[in-house]
């Protein structure tokens, strides 16, 4: 039998079991997957790479090259998708892959970087090394190769050479104006000259976006995703063109955390955070925001966008207040009779 005292151990040890397996499975995890492990030499097949993390954890995905190893190449990159599932994050990016050369090779293993936003550690996660058979279409030798006929030498006819014609005299025309102009015109200038039409400052162009995406009154409709998406892109793009990041690329999180070094007031992050959270939620549908919401979270990156804009300083701002006190001019005395 059993002895009693050894039953409280027994539970302590169960429930540390118990508490690791549970812990076990909020750790990040990344994978690498190939739609398949044979392809014809030429064809091109999907590469996705998965990352699960809980929630406070930032995911640095490995830089891609053209060349992933020898005789595999990269034809473009997608971007990254990402789900929301209980209290966990899933991304997942796709490549298109290639190769022009039979035989067997390797795709090679992927370093994924996890920071822990909340104690700042950093993680190494690797994806498995996978195969990749090439082959080239087989030819059956046992037939007889079959002469290719040459084409027949047919006379031309009109009709073929009336384009031909037409092409020999526009370039003789375009030859007589550009002499023309060169002896005429104004030298150094480009014939059709069109004035560029100047860009709007990154927070201009911000701004009216934002209020056109207001008179659009799409969410009005009950088109909320679409909405949020407009928001979501506006802000992006104000990123990249105000702090020269590549937000286009990024989650919400990932931009957040960018914006944390490019000394922005409390209250302004604190404004466009709860904005793109909220998108994400509506676009994995777990929010119904309410009409209150929906216009209060476009204010929010307007106040962001006037929060952030460049001040520069006039001329006015710069005078000094003792010496301006000196520079006035008294009032002239009355000459008396």
């Amino acid at each position: 039998m059993m002895n009693k005292n050894y039953f409280p151990a027994l539970l302590s040890i169960l429930f540390l079991l118990l508490g690791t397996g549970l812990r076990a499975q909020q750790l990040p995890a990344v994978q690498a997957t190939l739609d398949t492990n044979a392809i014809m030499i030429g064809d091109q097949i999907g590469l996705n790479l998965k990352v699960d993390v809980p929630k406070g954890y930032q995911v640095y995905w490995p830089f891609l090259q053209d060349t992933l190893a020898p005789h595999i190449e990269m034809i473009r990159a997608e971007k990254t998708d990402s789900v929301l599932k209980n209290d966990e994050i899933q991304y997942h990016r796709k490549i298109i892959i290639t190769s022009f050369d039979s035989g067997a090779f390797t795709v090679p293993s992927f370093v994924f970087h996890i920071r822990n936003t909340s104690t700042g550690q950093v993680d190494s996660l690797t994806t498995d090394e996978m195969p990749l058979r090439v082959f080239t279409p087989m030819v059956d030798t046992a037939k007889a190769f079959k002469v290719i006929k040459g084409p027949e030498s047919v006379p031309y006819t009109f009709a073929e050479l009336l384009p031909w014609i037409f092409l020999v005299l526009a370039v003789i025309i375009a030859i007589i104006l550009v002499v023309w102009y060169v002896r005429n015109g104004k030298k150094g200038k480009p014939l059709f000259a069109r004035k560029p039409k100047p860009k709007l400052p990154p927070y201009e162009q911000a701004i009216k976006q934002l209020e056109e995406l207001r008179l659009s009154k799409i969410w009005q409709s009950g088109k909320l995703k679409e909405y949020y998406t407009g928001i979501t892109d506006i802000m992006r793009e104000y990123f990249t063109d105000r702090y020269h990041f590549e937000a286009w690329e990024m989650t919400s999180d990932e931009m957040i955390h960018e914006l944390k070094d490019k000394k922005i007031n409390d209250q302004a992050m604190s404004k466009v955070k709860s904005t793109l959270e909220l998108a994400d939620l509506v676009k994995f549908a777990k929010a119904q925001p309410t009409a209150l919401e929906n216009d209060t979270a476009l204010n929010y990156c307007i106040d962001f966008v006037n929060e952030t804009r460049p001040v520069v300083e006039t001329p006015e701002q710069n005078i000094n207040l003792d010496e301006g006190d000196k520079t006035k001019v008294e009032p002239e005395k009355k000459k008396e009779d």
